[in-house]
């Protein structure tokens, strides 16, 4: 490896695991579901552009969510076979903060780069 890629993953693995909190899907205590969303890849932004290509605004926001939840250990939260049910059987409203989170510039994790 040159070290100038040496360089580029070493900054990305700095970059900070996001995280928030999904009030509306609590567990039975009344714990929010937490979400963890790691920083975006050239692969995950391919993947995205290629579902809002091929489908619809919809079809992208499902494999946003899909693509980058992740639970406290790095394993993902949905799976390609919940997506249907993502598209049909989810509060609406919840996927569309979910996804806005994602999305969601860091402004101080810019700054601190």
């Amino acid at each position: 490896m040159t070290k100038a890629i040496q360089r580029a993953v070493a900054h990305f693995k700095s970059l900070s695991v996001k995280t928030f909190e999904v009030p509306e899907w609590a567990d039975d205590e009344g714990k929010p579901l937490v979400i963890y969303v790691e920083p975006f890849t050239l692969k995950d932004k391919t993947r995205l552009q290629v579902a809002a290509r091929t489908g619809s605004e919809i079809d992208a926001l499902v494999e946003l969510i899909v693509l980058k939840c992740l639970d406290s250990k790095g394993e993902h939260l949905f799976t390609i076979e919940d997506k249907p049910l993502l598209r049909m059987n989810v509060d609406a409203n919840v996927l569309e903060r979910i996804s806005q989170e994602i999305m969601r510039v860091d402004v101080e994790g810019i700054r601190k780069n």
